[in-house]
């Protein structure tokens, strides 16, 4: 069996850190390898007892920290035998697998150089893995996409089934608001990196929107109450759903929506857009970007603008697009005004594309299979 040591930012919960959690959730749940996991604070004074195939999930910033690490704790007079040192410390590893993402449509020389002293790069979508070989990374550089746990597949609306217990009582208020107020309710998640989102964009949509119809509401899901997007909004009317939610009070947020809106600008896969199909719920994106290798066409608005994705940034210096406001406007406007039609479209798709290779059990497969191949 194999041994894998996955590092990853464990000791906060970031991005990364929800899907190396799946990760390693699954491949132990499964029985599939040896895995035991590694703390990236920790990993720079790291020695292995025996050989791991060793992820470094993200590989860019765990592995620059490592390095800058072991540089400053070397005597001044070894220096200059540091790639010496180097060989060395890889030498007690079987491999070294690099878990990445690209927000923009380049990587910068740096994070290539980086990438390059890895045996193995796996990015989330076709997108970033041509993105990483224009850029120069000439390592092999695969694609394992995200997941989402099977029963997101086969379970049924929770809103549409037996009542719900133990969940954020501001989904209660959510669904209750929904009935009485018979509204359409828009989700959108902005976590975090609002302007990387596509939130001017997501602004500019709901304004017009409002104006054109009175049965839709904007969903907000951010991290803290009273974010600035939703002071942004709250003269046209939306909700805020704030903090952090299980894996079930996620499903049944989506259960309540009825289209979700996914307008980034860049991206290396965008797991909200994922969740949402896998309930079943439309959503609407750009045809340009990571998502476009499962999100339908027939759930895609035009490119809009091509813009700087993360201005300044040292890794991700490319562009990207931010969504046609009017394109998506029409899209919005035709999903809602012909529901089943797209719902049923979505059903389909979800169960004959996505639920046979977008689910955690198959992602568990795949990296492990890629941790055993030479």
């Amino acid at each position: 069996m194999t041994n894998i040591l996955y590092v990853a930012p464990f000791w906060h919960t970031v991005s990364f850190t929800l899907i190396a959690r799946k990760h390693v959730e699954y491949i132990k749940k499964l029985g599939l390898a040896s895995v035991q996991t590694c703390d990236e604070l920790s990993f720079a004074s790291f020695i292995p007892s025996m050989k791991y195939a060793t992820v470094l999930h993200p590989w860019i910033y765990i592995y620059h920290r490592f390095l800058m690490a072991r540089s400053k704790a070397l005597d001044e007079n070894i220096k200059d035998r540091f790639q010496s040192y180097l060989s060395w410390w890889r030498s007690y590893f079987e491999k070294l697998v690099a878990i990445e993402v690209c927000d923009s449509d380049r990587l910068s020389d740096f994070a290539v150089n980086l990438l390059n002293q890895a045996d193995k790069v796996i990015y989330p979508s076709s997108f970033c893995v041509e993105v990483a070989k224009a850029s120069g990374v000439k390592v092999p550089v695969v694609r394992v996409p995200h997941g989402v746990d099977p029963e997101w597949y086969t379970t049924p609306n929770q809103w549409e089934t037996a009542p719900i217990k133990n969940i954020n009582p501001l989904l209660v208020e959510l669904y209750l608001y929904k009935i009485r107020k018979k509204k359409r309710l828009l989700l959108i998640w902005l976590w975090h990196s609002p302007e990387r989102k596509g939130w001017p964009e997501a602004l500019e949509f709901y304004k017009r929107l409002v104006r054109e119809r009175k049965d839709v509401i904007l969903v907000l899901k951010t991290m803290s109450p009273r974010s600035p997007e939703f002071q942004d909004v709250m003269p046209l009317g939306a909700v805020e759903v704030y903090g952090f939610l299980s894996e079930y009070e996620k499903m049944c947020l989506y259960d309540l929506a009825d289209m979700t809106l996914c307008f980034s600008r860049g991206g290396g896969f965008e797991h909200n857009a994922l969740e949402s199909l896998a309930r079943g719920i439309p959503v609407i994106t750009s045809d340009w970007g990571s998502w476009t290798d499962y999100v339908p066409s027939f759930l895609q608005a035009k490119r809009g603008r091509k813009v700087i994705v993360l201005p300044n940034n040292m890794i991700h210096v490319g562009y990207g697009y931010t969504v046609d406001v009017e394109s998506a406007l029409d899209k919005a406007h035709d999903i809602l005004d012909n529901y089943e039609e797209y719902k049923a479209k979505t059903e389909e798709w979800r169960k004959k594309v996505l639920s046979k290779e977008y689910n955690w059990e198959v992602v568990a497969r795949r990296i492990v299979e890629e941790c055993e191949k030479s």
